[in-house]
């Protein structure tokens, strides 16, 4: 191993030059020293030091009083593949360790330089792996928060994992901060078992940027005694994290890389922000700021500018109207004892007539989603649903539907559906299904990894059959864009212009990589794919929305669906089995979208009220949560607290003064000042 520190002489080009050398203060570097002694370095400024281990590269951080310890280097490092073998990694296992000063002129710290990597096993007496890893740890100048950089040079030898830092220790920690779903506490010693993810008998989901049910923002954070830290990922295009928490804890949590296409291809970043006093509440405000600065937060105000029609969202209820569920036969929805619960019609006049009682029942202003008109019902042949359904009244009653919403002064939308790709669809060309990295490992792609037995490869391709329509692949989010405006240009056609989209899925599951040497699809091309069929949407028809909503998404639509209530046996309260809910969403977001919800939570969260889909809701509950959103839909929540030691009372404060105090025990819900 050599293991020595390197010395930059950039300092002294200026005066090489003929130039004056200026202080550092005096052009704004940052007042961080780094040492080296005794097998550490210590990177330290005024707030922040940092402590890295050369033996076994443990770090340790101080930040106001309070110090955080991740764990050292061991064999869940990394994963590297070498042709069609995978084995793990320590960082310790590279053969040439060089360590040097690093500073970019605003952050100063340390550079970690890695390779000629062996393992202890079958390459050991083997040529090194042609790969080198590169790790930079600075504190920035300002708030002296600590950088994090990891890039790699590859060769035959692959990245399939990087776990750096490693997780901070959590038998230090009172509380892990999640961002899954709408927020998380996790304590130290939950009594449970606990996994952001997987929620089902033999679910094999993993952990991973952008799916709603572990990372509905791109952060977490730590509470211990009265400090906080909070971990932002600033590339989550392929970032995922590491996730332990046993029956009585700890939690360990910390950052996983993972490929882009099979390649790492990229720098990874990733900043910690240190309180020394501070909650959940200040690391969603901290992460509020961050999104605020990077252009991924735009206010609800802007919406509303660049779409008026979607002053319709706020203070006026939601409600759905669905066609046709039709259950296609030998899937798990399928009920064989009682066939006909597979089949379940309402007409378009039907629904039209329902939108007339509501308006006579005294609602002026409602938003309706109109679901299930596809030819064959809800949930089949996406991603060509034309032409409407015909028992429900084909052309002409859509079109009648449509025109009576516009009578009512009602805004009415499709909800769509354009990720899942059935074969029985029309134009369904296999060239086009998402395809794997390769055909021997079991299907990775989520949801199908939640709904074994009902998930397979055919080849490359994975498939499920779990939904109403029964088999179905995924399409390459490339051609997504080109069947909405097929599909669109037909229905203008009929005279029919929905006045937005719901977009099914899009916010809620991870972007899709495709390996197809043709088309292949990145994350990030994903992503982008997805955006320019919102974007269409809003140009085209106005109001755009999605399922619950990753934080990527938030730029290009308007409202979203309700993320909480998703973990099995976690209630609509705080007492739950799965860990404590907290507004972590809303907090950041709440006067960026519009989140349609029911009960109490929606009361505590400023959700605007939805109706649902069957059955009478309870008018009086839907006309107070419209109030309620009608005068703090478009404010930020400023705070949420609990008001005693079991959780059984929580308040929200939203930007004008008003609070929302829930109580759990007896089901109810206070307002001040009162609407």
């Amino acid at each position: 191993m050599i293991l020595h520190k390197s010395v930059y002489l950039l300092a002294l080009l200026p005066a090489a030059y003929g130039a004056a050398q200026l202080p550092p203060a005096d052009w704004g570097a940052p007042p961080v020293t780094v040492t080296h002694a005794g097998g550490t370095w210590t990177v330290a400024g005024r707030k922040t030091t940092a402590v890295f281990g050369e033996s076994d590269f443990s770090l340790s951080v101080s930040a106001g009083g309070t110090t955080w310890r991740m764990v050292p280097s061991s064999d869940k490092d990394m994963l590297v593949r070498t042709g069609n073998d995978e084995f793990r990694l320590r960082l310790l296992d590279a053969q040439s360790i060089r360590i040097s000063e690093y500073a970019t002129g605003y952050a100063t710290g340390i550079k970690i330089a890695l390779e000629r990597f062996r393992n202890a096993g079958m390459y050991s007496n083997g040529a090194p792996l042609d790969l080198r890893v590169f790790l930079t740890l600075a504190v920035e100048g300002g708030e002296e928060d600590l950088l994090f950089e990891v890039a790699a040079v590859e060769g035959a030898a692959r990245i399939r994992e990087l776990n750096w830092p490693r997780e901070v220790d959590g038998r230090e920690v009172d509380y892990t901060v999640l961002s899954n779903d709408d927020g998380m506490l996790v304590p130290r010693d939950w009594p449970k078992a606990f996994h952001p993810i997987r929620r089902a008998q033999n679910d094999t989901s993993i952990i991973q940027s952008n799916l709603i049910e572990c990372w509905s923002m791109s952060w977490w954070g730590f509470q211990k005694g009265p400090a906080a830290m909070i971990v932002i990922v600033e590339t989550p295009d392929d970032a995922a994290y590491t996730f332990s928490h046993p029956p009585g804890g700890p939690t360990l949590i910390g950052p996983m890389w993972r490929p882009q296409l099979g390649r790492f291809a990229y720098p990874r970043a990733l900043r910690m922000a240190f309180f020394p006093k501070g909650n959940y509440v200040d690391l969603a405000k901290r992460y509020r700021r961050a999104v605020i600065d990077s252009g991924l937060f735009v206010s609800l105000n802007d919406k509303v500018a660049r779409t008026p029609l979607a002053t319709n969202l706020i203070g006026n209820p939601f409600i759905g109207a669905g066609i046709l569920r039709n259950v296609k036969p030998g899937g798990p929805r399928y009920d064989t004892k009682d066939p006909k619960n597979n089949y379940r019609l309402t007409t378009f006049a039907e629904q039209a007539q329902r939108l007339r009682q509501l308006k006579a029942k005294g609602f002026e202003r409602v938003n309706v989603s109109l679901s299930g008109w596809p030819n064959l019902g809800y949930d089949r042949q996406h991603p060509d649903g034309l032409p409407p359904n015909k028992e429900g009244g084909g052309w002409e009653g859509m079109k009648a539907f449509f025109d009576a919403c516009r009578e009512l002064g009602y805004v009415c939308w499709l909800h769509d559906q354009y990720r899942d790709y059935y074969p029985d669809a029309p134009s369904y060309n296999s060239d086009f299904a998402v395809r794997e990295e390769d055909a021997a490992s079991p299907p990775k792609h989520f949801p199908g990894t939640r709904f074994h037995p009902n998930d397979w490869k055919e080849g490359y391709i994975p498939f499920m059959n779990y939904w109403d329509g029964g088999t179905q692949a995924y399409l390459n989010n490339r051609y997504i864009l080109g069947h909405i405006r097929k599909n669109y240009r037909l229905l203008f056609a009929h005279g029919i212009r929905p006045q937005g989209s719901y977009n099914d899925v899009f916010g809620y599951i991870p972007p899709d990589e495709d390996f197809n040497p043709e088309h292949p699809c990145t994350r990030t091309e994903s992503m982008k794919y997805r955006a320019e069929a919102l974007n269409w949407v809003r140009a085209n028809l106005g109001i755009s929305g999605t399922e619950d909503g990753a934080d990527w998404i938030v730029p290009y639509v308007d409202y979203v669906t309700s993320r909480f209530n998703r973990n099995p046996g976690s209630g609509n309260d705080a007492s739950s089995e799965g860990a404590i809910p907290v507004p972590l969403y809303d907090l950041v977001y709440h006067d960026a979208l519009v989140t349609s919800g029911d009960g109490l939570r929606a009361f505590l969260y400023g959700n605007a009220a939805h109706m649902g889909y069957q059955g009478e809701p309870n008018f009086d509950e839907t006309r107070r949560l419209a109030a309620l959103h009608k005068r703090i839909g478009m404010l930020e929540m400023v705070k949420h607290e609990f008001l005693d030691d079991a959780r059984r009372r929580e308040r929200t404060t939203f930007a004008d003064g008003t609070t929302v105090t829930v109580n759990w025990d007896k089901n109810s819900v206070a307002i001040h000042p009162e609407l």
